[in-house]
């Protein structure tokens, strides 16, 4: 073989040598999967129902006259105390004030006939501003947790307020829209110390206060996965390979979950796992 043959066959060894090497080390970085972490350990959880609701008066006295308007005593804005006189009818009706307040809704005049009742609407509308409390209306789901007298932190315009379910609807009802119809459950959250500056008809955030621990073994939401039954695991790290676990779990918070049984404080969840992450799989910590 002259040396140009040997020069080629040199070559050739070199190319296959190099493309073997290639394909072994392709398979050997399949083989180990670089995933994320976490320690499980001790820490509270805190589970809550995330909510929004109407700052509404305590009390609303709704006036439901009928007949022709011989004097009108109050408007719009105006505060009245309990007792004072509201309007009177041709007919010598009158209506008084049930409760401190204030006038937040007209829709009669003086010497004109009261229709309102034919329209559906209070002629006057007196509402208690100074003790105002947040409606709510809870889903289906959410109904299941809530429960009278659970905390509630109330947010309006970067201000928080405590509160406290103070009633819910014995029923729920069905509303009807322009996408279709919803059902939800009625309830009231209270203030615990009546607020300043918070103005009836506006929205605020409610979050329920629905459970909690001290102390539980808790790992991340995102090491969370569920089978195909419904059924919680999770991937622990055992000698550099995937071992999948599954587990019980308790109280959820926004970002972890109660892990009652199935798990050790110190063992290493792998977190957001891929479908590449599976039993036995060889893997390696990011650092």
């Amino acid at each position: 073989m002259n040396w140009k043959k040997w020069l080629g066959a040199i070559v050739l060894i070199a190319v296959l040598g190099f493309i073997g090497f290639s394909i072994w080390n392709s398979s050997q970085d399949e083989q180990s999967l670089t995933v994320r972490t976490a320690e499980v350990g001790e820490d509270s959880v805190t589970e809550v129902v995330v909510s929004n609701g109407t700052i509404v008066p305590s009390e609303t006295q709704e006036v439901l006259g009928q007949g022709i308007v011989s004097e009108l005593n109050v408007a719009v804005g105006d505060t009245v105390e309990e007792d004072d006189t509201l309007l009177t009818y041709l007919d010598g009706t009158a209506y008084t004030a049930n409760f401190d307040g204030t006038i937040t809704e007209v829709n009669v005049s003086e010497e004109e006939p009261d229709n309102n009742v034919q329209q559906g609407q209070a002629s006057i509308v007196l509402a208690d501003l100074n003790n105002l409390e947040v409606m709510i209306q809870l889903s289906r789901s959410d109904a299941n947790l809530v429960e009278v007298d659970q905390p509630v932190l109330l947010t309006y315009s970067n201000e928080e307020y405590q509160g406290t379910v103070s009633r819910i609807d014995p029923v729920a009802k069905q509303e009807q829209s322009q996408v279709g119809s919803t059902t939800s459950l009625g309830a009231v959250v209270t203030f615990d110390d009546q607020p300043e500056g918070l103005i009836a008809g506006f929205e605020i955030d409610a979050d329920i206060t629905v459970a909690s621990a001290d102390q539980s073994l808790i790992v991340p939401i995102e090491a969370l996965n569920y089978d195909e039954n419904n059924q919680p695991f999770v991937y622990t790290v055992v000698d550099q390979t995937a071992q999948r676990v599954e587990i019980e779990t308790g109280i959820q918070s926004n970002t972890t979950i109660e892990v009652t049984n199935g798990l050790s404080e110190g063992d290493q969840v792998i977190l957001s796992p891929g479908d590449d992450v599976t039993q036995d799989a060889q893997v390696e910590l990011e650092d």
